[in-house]
């Protein structure tokens, strides 16, 4: 239908009109709400990495915000690709630090959607935030990639949108250059886009890394992960991830382009007509899946002591003649980082669409892994850490009912249950010629479907506990390690009966410092302390030793391992009483033993005489008790100025 010209004259005015109605109103809304916008003012670019994410003292100080998995605000689902690649920054973020402990949530953890204003609300506005995935399945990307100043125009210098022919791309204004996904003659992608943008928001600092696909997402993680290999600087790098040789599969990164300068956000807030506007062309994108000493187990501890007239030490140390290397929880982070610092791992998270005897997994099931990443980062001196989806490193066959695993040449953390990881499935089924389970603690069912752990040592079993609201009061997880010696590496899976077991699992293992781990599996709790309805509080319900293996410690958390004594200054006729606690870590009973030798010189065991207060009785499987170690002196002592002695606490 044609318009005349004068008509289309008086609608243009109309229209015109109504546009300085909604920017006045949007305007005099921000003057009136005390709102100011301070844009591009002085801060640091990407060329500072890895700080503000790091501090100057080394310390980590940022939360990784990965997309929920299902549907959320104005955003759809996310796939764990996406938390694939925070687990490599995870990991570069503590290894670029000392110190700290790297949060993790989900973007609808954190902000709120408000349907009928069509905006985000961020809850969380004081953490340093580095949001993972595009605006499609991020809405805290969402939010940021649709601030609009009082124009109208978007206040971030690289963006994603939308053609009216529902393609997804991403803009650069200051070049006006646009990047899509690109396929071949066959539909195959042939290259995807992500982008690194780093900006300041009020008193926080936030980097978005997000992808056109999930492969530019995962493509963004990746070169922030090697970022001393890149030139990043300035506000925003474009990332291009391409097939170099036409197979079909993503190979190659390279940096397309970057945005100069930097850019400040204060207390932004945008206009409400231009956020319900936004509401309408904001991208819905859819996913392409594509220093430490190794220890031995330890049936008994040898204690060296030497004395000396007015400052006695002794020397604690374990006996290392036992015939086979093993390690415990209580060596993590070993053997994962190496005995000569470097990351020796590969973190596995289950994929998000059902994969051989698994369902898909939620970003919550795997988000974990990034934490742990980022602790083995800060015990490491070097290396990068892999990461992959299950099923990329895994095969099942449907006619045998068989799992294969590739071939790896690290160790392997794998998060996830049984029910979403297959790789978890395969060891957690893991059976012996007898028929049975080789684990000491696994997952199985009850016949009417109820999920459950077991312990097989104790027969206890633990399952997802409900009020009388139905809602979850506790949730359980494992961490176990195993050595699989038929492929040649440490296996360690963290996973729960739900999503919040295996986030629960993953926290308490990336602060293992404040716990006391030890023997071959820990039993998680996540419990609802208060009662209303949110799982808040972590604790260890059992733990499952290893072979026969005993410790001594200063206190009885057991946290403070006995290293030296210092008995003071010993007289002739002196008693002296030391307090320590032995624990039993090992999978059974056990009695204590005493031996005392290696007396210099000769003759001092004539005057010094060394024993304790044991009463004999059989220590059970993961018990502390107390024993009082005593140093008498002989009142006749002579001729001896300084002498030592060594003793060795056994296992039976």
């Amino acid at each position: 239908m044609l318009i005349p010209r004068k008509e289309l004259g008086q609608n243009s005015k109309r229209w015109t009109v109504v546009l300085i109605v909604l920017a006045t109103l949007s305007l005099g809304f921000l003057v009136f709400s005390g709102i100011t916008l301070n844009v591009y003012a002085s801060s640091l670019g990407l060329e500072s990495l890895p700080s503000p994410f790091v501090t100057q003292s080394n310390v980590i100080n940022a939360t990784v915000v990965v997309a929920s998995s299902t549907g959320h605000g104005p955003c759809s689902g996310s796939n764990t690709m996406d938390v694939m690649g925070a687990v490599m920054v995870g990991a570069k973020l503590g290894l670029k630090s000392h110190n700290g402990t790297l949060e993790t949530t989900m973007d609808d953890y954190v902000s709120i959607y408000d349907f009928g204003a069509a905006k985000v609300q961020l809850n969380d506005l004081t953490s340093n935030l580095i949001v993972v995935g595009g605006p499609g399945v991020n809405q805290i990307t969402w939010y940021y990639n649709n601030l609009r100043n009082a124009s109208g125009q978007r206040i971030l210098p690289v963006y994603f949108d939308k053609f009216p022919n529902g393609t997804d791309y991403i803009y650069v204004a200051a070049t006006n250059h646009y990047y899509m996904i690109e396929h071949d003659a066959q539909g195959r992608a042939t290259a995807d886009y992500g982008i690194i943008e780093y900006f300041q928001d009020g008193g926080r600092q936030i980097m978005l890394l997000g992808g056109l696909g999930g492969s530019g997402t995962w493509a963004s993680c990746e070169v922030v992960s090697t970022f001393e290999s890149w030139n990043l600087h300035g506000s925003a790098s474009i990332v291009r991830y391409s097939d170099t040789n036409n197979d079909g599969f993503l190979d190659s990164l390279s940096i397309v382009e970057q945005s100069s300068g930097t850019i400040n956000l204060s207390n932004l807030i945008f206009p409400l007509p231009f956020a319900l506007l936004s509401a309408a062309i904001v991208p819905k994108l859819k996913i392409l899946k594509k220093k430490i000493i190794s220890k031995r187990r330890v049936s008994e501890a040898c204690i060296i002591i030497i004395l000396a007239a007015a400052s006695q030490i002794s020397m604690i140390a374990f006996s290392n003649n036992l015939d086979s290397v093993v390690f415990t929880l209580g060596d993590f982070t070993h053997p994962f980082v190496a005995s000569g610092g470097l990351m020796n791992s590969t973190v596995s998270v289950a994929s998000s669409v059902g994969h051989g005897p698994c369902g898909g997994s939620n970003t919550m099931d795997v988000m974990g892994g990034v934490m742990i990443a980022a602790q083995l980062g800060i015990d490491a001196t070097g290396g990068q850490l892999s990461s992959t989806l299950d099923d990329y490193v895994s095969s099942y066959n449907y006619s045998t009912g068989q799992l294969n695993i590739s071939a790896l040449t690290s160790n392997l953390i794998v998060v996830g249950g049984p029910g979403v990881n297959q790789i978890t499935w395969y060891y957690n089924n893991l059976r012996n010629a007898s028929g049975q389970r080789i684990l000491p603690v696994y997952f199985d069912k009850f016949p009417n479907g109820t999920d459950y752990i077991y312990v097989a040592a104790t027969n206890h079993y633990y399952m997802i506990e409900h009020d009388a609201q139905g809602r979850a009061t506790a949730d359980y997880g494992i961490v176990t390690l195993y050595d699989d010696t038929v492929n040649g590496w440490w296996v360690l899976t963290v996973a729960g009966l739900g999503g919040s077991g295996t986030y629960a699992a993953a926290r308490l293992l990336a602060s293992y410092k404040n716990w006391s781990l030890f023997g071959q599996t820990v039993v998680v709790k996540y419990s609802d302390s208060n009662a209303d309805g949110y799982l808040d509080t972590i604790t260890v319900p059992e733990v499952i030793g290893t072979g026969k293996s005993i410790h001594v410690y200063w206190d009885t958390s057991c946290m403070n391992p006995v290293e030296s004594i210092n008995w003071g200054t010993l007289s002739p006729g002196d008693t002296k009483n030391v307090t320590v606690y032995v624990r039993n870590e090992g999978e059974s009973s056990t009695m204590l033993a005493l031996n005392v030798s290696g007396w210099t010189p000769q003759g001092a065991s004539n005057y010094l005489s060394f024993g304790w207060n044991y009463s004999g009785t059989p220590i059970p499987p993961g018990q502390v008790v107390p024993i009082n170690l005593v140093m008498t002196v002989n009142p006749s002592i002579s001729g001896i100025d300084t002498f030592g002695m060594n003793f060795t606490v056994s296992s039976g």
